[in-house]
Formats: C-alpha cells, sequence, structure tokens
C-alpha cells in the first residue's frame, strides 16, 4: 500500500496516509475528521540496503544540464 500526503483544507493539518491500491481508503484529517483532504506532491526517499541495516541514500541533486551530476546521484 502506497503512502500519500494530505493537507485538511479545513484545519490546515498536513499528515501522511496509508492507501489501498484499489482506491477504496477513506482519508480524513486526523484532526479534525474531515474528509476535505488535498493529496500533496512529495518528494520520495531512497534506501539502500546493505551491511545488516537499511541505510538512507540521498536523493539526487539537479545540477548540469543533462543529468544530476551534482554527487547525489554517483555520476559524477
Amino acid at each position: 500500500m502506497p503512502m500519500y500526503e494530505y493537507a485538511c483544507t479545513k484545519c490546515s493539518h498536513q499528515f501522511e496516509e496509508l492507501v489501498s491500491a484499489s482506491g477504496s481508503t477513506v482519508v480524513a484529517c486526523p484532526v479534525c475528521n474531515s474528509g476535505k483532504v488535498d493529496k500533496l506532491f512529495s518528494t520520495f526517499q531512497r534506501v539502500r540496503v546493505g551491511g545488516g541495516g537499511l541505510e538512507s541514500a540521498p536523493a539526487p541533486t539537479a545540477g548540469r544540464a543533462g543529468g544530476c551530476c551534482g554527487g547525489g546521484c554517483g555520476c559524477g
């Protein structure tokens, strides 16, 4: 199940919610219980598995034209 970020249009509270892939999940604000929420655009974080545990890897950063080449993706 994917996790999405939402903002309540009634009280402005921002929260995350696991949502069923079938779309049957009803999303409501956990603070005011309003069903009027907006889905937010969010970035994702890549996670590398190795060395016996999870290690967070930085997201690629914008750099020169034509690729990330800011060092975050390992191309530079």
